[in-house]
């Protein structure tokens, strides 16, 4: 039902964004089962998860309606430089998301892990939830570009504090199943 809603509200920002909005959706409807079924080794719900990894891109969405909606005020596409749009999308979305998060009542809990799930920076208090999601958006990208899960990497760069031994088995039951 939250899928459908979400995809319900998806902006049209016109034919030059459109493959990235379709694109973003898709991301975030294969990473969400995929974060219901790591997140037991995580020690979060799993529906719980699923929600959150869901909604973990939706500033990128956010984004995509602010340009639809200049759109339409302009009566014109948006002529804008890719390298500007994946550089706003890169820096925007996670501060978007959870700030979209909490102004729909998702509460401080999902927007925070909207906000921070690349985990670029040190996280202040740990977050399993955030963890969670972060590991299930490198599954997704990692089986989408049929690369090899370099989950060391993902715990190094993603500052993960939940032992590594204590995932890997279901990321890899997960993976398989998936594949």
């Amino acid at each position: 039902v939250l899928a459908s809603m979400v995809e319900g509200m998806l902006c049209r920002p016109g034919v030059a964004f459109d493959a990235m909005v379709k694109l973003t959706w898709e991301h975030m409807v294969r990473t969400a089962p995929l974060a219901r079924g790591i997140a037991p080794a995580f020690g979060v719900v799993p529906d719980e998860a699923f929600t959150v990894a869901l909604l973990h891109d939706v500033g990128k969405l956010v984004l995509f309606d602010r340009i639809g909606t200049l759109r339409t005020e302009l009566r014109r596409d948006l002529v804008l430089s890719p390298t500007l749009v994946a550089r706003m999308l890169r820096t925007l979305h996670e501060p978007l998301g959870g700030a979209a998060a909490l102004r729909w009542g998702l509460g401080k809990g999902a927007a925070e892990v909207i906000a921070v799930h690349h985990r670029r920076a040190e996280p202040l208090v740990p977050s399993p939830h955030a963890e969670c999601v972060h590991v299930a958006e490198r599954l997704d990208l990692a089986l989408v570009r049929r690369q090899e899960l370099d989950l060391a990497t993902w715990w190094t760069e993603g500052r993960l504090r939940t032992p590594l031994e204590t995932v890997a088995p279901q990321v890899a039951r997960v993976a398989a199943l998936r594949a």
